[in-house]
């Protein structure tokens, strides 16, 4: 994207989440963004530093025995009471850094399983598919049992694409993408 094509980010005043489900392409687009001198932010750096706050840490390791992230991404796909242990813990925090955020763009995978959608002017999903996603997946861990049991755990895709203001699909390739998001930037303004 060409920054210059857009008005100047700095007086940018729209709240945009991106989302989608897990390897569509969410930080792709939200690079494309950042690449454009937007403002972005990520939940899942949000929710990194919530969850290594000293308070925070020590809540998580007295309810479920660790904070190590491969142990609790183990945990919580294998315990939905885990999962719920966790999410009770640490999503009030990282949802309130969401909310009280400045206007930008800001990649929420749980944006609909948390119910944040209305903090945001508009929600942008991204999506790759179903098959490509489970390839995406398989690709990243090696296992379509794994890949298979982390979808398990959200929101179809293709529901979160009927609640969207826009939609973008990233198996067309780079620099369609590209096109389709700048062209939906200039569009806000």
């Amino acid at each position: 994207m060409n920054p210059r094509t857009f008005p100047d980010p700095a007086s940018f005043r729209y709240r945009i989440a991106i989302t989608g489900g897990i390897a569509e392409g969410k930080s792709t687009v939200l690079g494309m963004i950042r690449e454009a001198g937007f403002y972005t932010e990520n939940a899942d750096l949000i929710a990194r530093d919530v969850l290594n706050s000293t308070e925070v840490a020590t809540e998580v390791h007295a309810a479920l025995g660790t904070v190590d992230p491969v142990a609790l991404r183990a945990l919580i796909r294998s315990s939905d009471s885990a999962r719920t242990t966790l999410n009770r813990i640490t999503h009030p925090r990282i949802i309130q850094r969401l909310i009280e955020g400045r206007p930008g763009f800001y990649e929420v995978p749980l944006l609909y399983e948390t119910c944040i959608a209305s903090a945001f002017d508009q929600v942008w999903v991204v999506t790759c598919g179903a098959a490509e996603q489970l390839a995406r997946l398989v690709l990243r861990y090696g296992s379509e049992t794994e890949a298979k049991a982390m979808l398990a755990t959200q929101l179809p895709t293709s529901v979160k694409s009927s609640l969207a203001d826009r939609v973008f699909r990233t198996n067309l390739g780079l620099q369609t993408v590209r096109d389709l998001v700048s062209d939906s930037i200039l569009n806000l303004s």
